[in-house]
């Protein structure tokens, strides 16, 4: 979200006021006053629109986290999975598949599961299991990432 840029307008709107005041001392501090008190409070609301954002976001992806991170001053969305670990009985896996994948994928596979902490048969087998549990669940379209606005 450009909330620098919002608030760029606004102090234009406010400068184009007082304009068309003339060169009324008066009315020149009473702007500038209003100008000096408009930034912090613009910030503010901004964020506080990032918030409900995030909320109503969540709402309807109710399998991730929507959460209001700030990256040099600016409000961003950013979505991601819900912290419910998914457990796995290790004691029972008998079932055995093969599948052939592309190597820059099976490397991917290995470092995700490295990063985890963990196998890269309990990684997948995780992974695997999430994506069929949250797919149980009827949500077909799921998104993760930042959302830019």
């Amino acid at each position: 979200m450009d909330v620098d840029s919002v608030i760029g307008q606004v102090n234009a709107m406010i400068y184009g006021q007082l304009r068309m005041a003339g060169d009324d001392p008066a009315v020149e501090a009473a702007g500038e006053a209003m100008l000096a008190s408009v930034e912090p409070a613009l910030r503010q609301a901004a964020l506080r629109l990032a918030e409900q954002a995030a909320a109503e976001v969540g709402s309807q992806i109710p399998d991730r986290v929507v959460e209001v991170v700030l990256s040099e001053g600016q409000p961003s969305l950013v979505v991601r999975e819900t912290d419910s670990t998914i457990t796995i009985n290790t004691e029972d896996l008998a079932a055995r598949m093969t599948v052939r994948l592309p190597e820059e994928l099976k490397d991917e596979l290995e470092t995700a599961a490295q990063d985890m902490g963990d196998s890269v048969n309990t990684f997948v087998v995780r992974t695997l299991a999430g994506k069929a549990r949250s797919g149980r669940r009827g949500s077909r379209s799921t998104f993760e990432g930042t959302i830019e606005t």
